[in-house]
């Protein structure tokens, strides 16, 4: 009796202290609130560089860079994103890892549409970088061309960890 009786106090008790962490609001996170976070997904899944292989004798590659609406919920809105060649995101990228990543020559690559526009309702677009293989000097780099989000509406923030993509140049012959 006496031990039927302890055992079933433990249970009580243990399931009493179980539920009283579902009403702890202090550690409540609300995401169905959260705003609207500008990034590059290959950044944040994969890495901040991301290898494009060129023929020297190509016309043109076209390297796609995605751009995210990260959310709760996709944007009820269009959204306007501006992209930029950013030197500066390459020259940290280079202090921080010891690497020696030289701007591609402007002569080599194309950014023809910098801002595009995440449809309502969706949470991707592509901005295209074209790559022109017979512009890739065969000596000198290793090339890269950084591009970094740089605009966006007021209710947008931009990431910081993410804003950023480094196309390393692969010169193929």
């Amino acid at each position: 009796m006496m031990n039927t009786l302890v055992k079933s106090i433990i249970a009580l008790s243990l399931a009493l202290s179980l539920t009283s962490c579902l009403k702890d609001d202090e550690h409540f996170v609300d995401f169905a609130s959260a705003g609207y976070v500008a990034e590059i997904p290959y950044a944040a899944n994969r890495s901040v560089l991301k290898t494009v292989s060129v023929s020297a004798t190509s016309p043109g590659t076209v390297a796609p860079v995605d751009v995210n609406i990260a959310s709760p919920n996709p944007p009820t809105q269009d959204i306007s994103v501006t992209m930029a060649i950013d030197q500066a995101a390459l020259t940290a990228y280079n202090t921080a890892n010891n690497t020696a990543y030289t701007l591609l020559p402007a002569t080599a690559f194309q950014l023809t549409n910098p801002t595009v526009t995440v449809a309502a309702g969706q949470r991707i677009a592509t901005v295209a970088i074209n790559l022109i293989g017979t512009q890739i000097p065969a000596t000198g780099g290793p090339y890269a061309v950084p591009i970094s989000i740089t605009t966006v509406p007021q209710n947008v923030i931009i990431s910081a960890n993410y804003h950023t993509q480094i196309l390393v140049i692969s010169r193929t012959q």
